[in-house]
């Protein structure tokens, strides 16, 4: 844990002269900044400029990551080496008292850094394998521009740039007297890749950096909002406000390591995420408590958002395949930064930061993302209701209420991608995220995806080059929803409130000969009953040997069956497909022609409900001889 200091510079320095001249240095020279930065518009009121400085950081690198880049870490008291664990020994530093961070703080909030620059005089080195080591002996850490969220950026005693920093979760404790920026992901700079050896390294993220500062409020600054607004809120779903957030990018796409399973050589992939909650002061506000801290408003429970991800694949024919698909993460605080408005607890004791206010966003890092005490199995979250129970579940194994278990394990709840699926020439990716968040009346605007390029780095060391960021489903850029059945493809949605969502896509391509390829893609996203069958009623015979099935696992003991007369693949008792998942069906038949295709839902052993959807099927062809070649007609 980091260190709380006490608030008041003059209590902690007053007994030396140095000390009380560099209290009187930051303290009034804050004041000039504030007018200065009122005077250019930047903000309302000089007394919402807050200061901080001194204090406690804590570095974590990450052992996983280290050993795919060959790095190591040391410091004159540890040595930070590559290890197959997601935990090493964190780096303990002291801030020293020089300097501080002015940051802009209405009401107390935190809205972003202004200026200034915090020291830590700790000998620091980085080497290679076989190759350069880099040391330096001071780190001086500054605020650095972003596009919406705020980042730093440390610097040697030189100048030479080190690391830069984001995803940072910042709050301010009043109580404590103290400013927590913490959970920030950790990237390597270009000059420091490049100095070490490694240009391809720049922008890994290496670590997570956490930091505990002194606070300084000014006389006179507001503290808390009183009235005006906030007076009328928090506004639930459950009182019939409507519920809408919305995921806006994913800045960071990152390997965090490599695991053998049975082997098989996987890498781990983890996003960042960002969120908004995009209705305005109409809109619901959402609850946003960490799980096992109690029974709050509006559920009586510990309710909060879940982010999940997928990687997608088409290959060199145009087939859609889910290649990987990650556990579940359990967030637990949003930062609320560029809000609409920002009501703190709203009223509800220990709810600062666990309420998405409207117009608020929030960020999650790599490192954040793939914290073992908050990933666990997707299958303990009812993604049609966002309910979990905490008690009993994976994190709590003894059943009384508290966390006593994560996913430590190697890969354990991880995104694996399968290093031979990451190899395929020719073929597209992309990479998908979602939330799941409860009463959210748009899933779709929760989802987004980015084409990506796997690159080998290095060993066992891959970068993910980000195309656009796009909202939606990876199957809606497979098949536009918009696209007329007439060119021979058609994307088909299916929703029951008591059921969830799933869509099923189909694309064709002539091969000649009056025969297409099929390929069909269907995608559950919440049935939490999951999906045992897809039959196509229409389709009579196909050539032999074309049929084929694909699920997101390696394990072909769980593929589904294919029978003909009608088509139809099934899954075993047991094995349906969860939420979260899409399968891949394909074959080769006649010409394509408005049909219908029946999906079933729940588990085949059990309770099973069919839906008709109405999309593409395929005719037979009109001479189709038994060894399966065509024959002109006679």
């Amino acid at each position: 844990m980091l260190q709380v200091i006490p608030r008041h510079c003059v209590n902690r320095f007053s007994r030396t002269l140095a000390g009380l001249c560099l209290c009187a240095a930051m303290l009034f020279g804050m004041p000039a900044l504030a007018d200065s930065l009122v005077e250019r518009g930047a903000v309302a009121n000089p007394t919402e400029i807050w200061s901080a400085w001194g204090g406690q950081a804590q570095f974590r690198f990450a052992p996983m990551v280290l050993r795919d880049m060959q790095l190591e870490v040391s410091t004159p008291d540890q040595v930070i080496r590559g290890a197959l664990s997601y935990a090493a020994d964190p780096i303990q530093l002291n801030i020293a008292n020089l300097g501080s961070l002015a940051f802009h703080a209405p009401f107390g909030h935190f809205e972003g850094f202004v200026d200034g620059r915090l020291t830590i005089n700790q000998p620091m080195s980085m080497r290679l394998a076989g190759g350069r080591e880099v040391s330096w002996q001071t780190m001086v850490i500054s605020p650095r521009q972003t596009d919406r969220f705020p980042g730093l950026q440390i610097h040697d005693g030189n100048g030479n740039l080190l690391f830069t920093t984001g995803s940072i979760h910042v709050y301010v404790d009043q109580i404590a007297d103290q400013l927590t920026m913490e959970r920030m992901d950790v990237f390597l700079a270009e000059d420091l890749a490049a100095r070490l050896g490694e240009p391809r390294f720049a922008g890994a993220a290496v670590a997570e950096l956490a930091m505990g500062v002194q606070l300084n409020i000014p006389d006179g600054a507001e503290t808390q909002v009183r009235g005006g607004t906030c007076a009328d809120r928090p506004k639930w779903p459950t009182e019939g406000f409507v519920a809408d957030v919305g995921l806006t990018a994913m800045g960071q796409v990152d390997d965090r390591g490599s695991v053998q399973i049975d082997g098989l050589n996987y890498e781990i992939v983890t996003p960042s995420s960002r969120l908004e909650n995009l209705l305005g002061l109409d809109g619901a506000d959402v609850p946003w408590h960490r799980k096992f801290t109690g029974n709050f408003p509006p559920y009586n429970n510990d309710q909060h958002p879940y982010l999940v991800w997928n990687m997608y694949r088409v290959d060199s024919i145009g087939k859609l395949e889910h290649i990987s698909r990650s556990g579940i993460k359990h967030a637990f605080l949003t930062i609320n930064i560029n809000c609409t408005i920002d009501c703190g607890s709203g009223g509800i004791p220990g709810a600062d930061g666990h309420i998405l206010w409207p117009g608020c966003e929030d960020v999650y890092g790599v490192f954040n993302n793939d914290s073992p005490g908050d990933l666990g199995p997707r299958e303990e979250v009812n993604a049609l209701t966002g309910v979990f129970e905490s008690t009993g579940s994976f994190f709590d194994q003894n059943g009384d209420g508290v966390q006593d278990n994560g996913s430590d394990a190697p890969g354990e709840n991880r995104m694996l991608v399968l290093v031979e699926d990451l190899q395929q020439a020719d073929a597209d990716y992309f990479f998908e995220s979602w939330y799941v968040i409860r009463d959210d009346s748009d899933i779709y605007n929760s989802m987004g995806f980015h084409p990506t390029t796997p690159t080998n780095t290095s060993g066992n060391n891959w970068s993910y080059g980000l195309g656009a960021f796009q909202n939606g489903p990876v199957i809606d850029q497979w098949v536009d929803p918009a696209t007329d059945p007439a060119t021979g493809s058609q994307n088909v949605e299916f929703f029951n409130p008591s059921v969830g969502h799933f869509k099923l896509a189909v694309k064709t391509t002539d091969l000649g000969g009056g025969l297409f390829r099929y390929v069909y893609m269907l995608m559950n996203f919440d049935v939490n009953a999951g999906v045992s069958a897809l039959t196509l009623d229409d389709v009579g015979s196909v050539e032999p040997g074309s049929v084929e099935f694909h699920d997101v696992d390696q394990d072909n003991g769980n593929d589904w069956s294919v029978s003909e007369g009608p088509l139809r693949f099934a899954a075993a008792a047991g094995a349906q497909m969860p939420w979260g998942n899409g399968y891949t069906f394909s074959f080769v038949a006649g010409p394509p022609a408005p049909g219908e295709v029946t999906v079933s839902i729940g588990d085949s052993g059990g309770a099973v409900s069919d839906r008709r959807i109405q999309i593409l099927t395929a005719t037979l062809p009109e001479v189709l001889l038994v060894d399966g070649f065509e024959s002109p007609a006679p």
